[in-house]
């Protein structure tokens, strides 16, 4: 049955011949929360989906380990989702329960990262239309923290460290996080110029150093100090001002 579902989110990218129309214009399902934080001495913990739309849908859900492609049967993830498959009604939710399996030892001194995943799938209608079914997926980071652990985001932003450096004909960033977190930027910015984030250079894993590029003018070398805001446990944006090391 797992496999069943997932295979109807692949099909809701063909196009049927006909007469076509999109059912549903925009995902339904929401997650309580932009990320979600597994505390290493809890034996399970909750997360809540709303279905905001009008219609029943069918959901499946599953965590990976950070390859966005995988799938509910080759995700080795060492955690179990109940129920994995759940019908929501319409303005209705349904609370999913999360536990640690062990089967895979998970590093103590600092954060590991995974990925929640959320599959919606429209209901089927036989009106004998052509339709254009669309089948959505949301996607959030998953951290496993280790109860030793003790820093909030805040304290956690207050640790990077930010060098500018000359690259070629242009300037960029050195930035370093050297606490056992994960830290997300959503916003750098240095004088004039501003770091290029997406969402593969905005994510700082526990001791990762990245250089970010810069578009605009930095005002060096008498720029002092870098601006940037950094996401927290509840989603929030907190802005810091720190100064940058010669």
């Amino acid at each position: 049955m797992k496999s069943f579902i997932f295979s109807q989110c692949l099909l809701s990218g063909l196009i049927l011949a006909g007469s076509l129309f999109v059912s549903q214009a925009q995902a339904a399902i929401v997650i309580n929360g932009t990320r979600v934080i597994y505390p290493s001495d809890q034996k399970e913990i909750s997360v809540k989906l709303d279905n905001n739309g009008e219609a029943p849908l069918l959901v499946q859900s599953w965590i990976d380990e950070g390859d966005a492609h995988s799938t509910p049967d080759n995700s080795k993830a060492p955690f179990v989702l109940t129920p994995p498959i759940a019908r929501i009604d319409k303005h209705e939710g349904q609370t999913l329960r999360v536990r640690f399996t062990g089967q895979k030892s998970l590093a103590q001194d600092r954060e590991s990262i995974f990925w929640l995943n959320v599959l919606e799938v429209p209901p089927s209608t036989d009106d004998g239309q052509n339709k254009l079914k669309i089948a959505f997926r949301s996607r959030v980071k998953f951290f496993y923290r280790p109860t030793a652990l003790k820093l909030d985001t805040l304290q956690i932003a207050q640790q990077m460290q930010w060098r500018l450096v000359r690259n070629a004909d242009s300037w960029g960033l050195d930035a370093t996080n050297p606490t056992p977190y994960y830290l997300n930027l959503s916003a750098v910015k240095v004088g004039s110029a501003s770091a290029e984030l997406d969402l593969t250079n905005s994510i700082f894993a526990p001791g990762e150093h990245k250089t970010l590029p810069l578009k605009g003018t930095t005002d060096a070398p008498g720029v002092k100090q870098v601006e940037f805001s950094a996401i927290n446990d509840y989603g929030g944006i907190q802005t810091l001002i720190q100064p940058l090391t010669q």
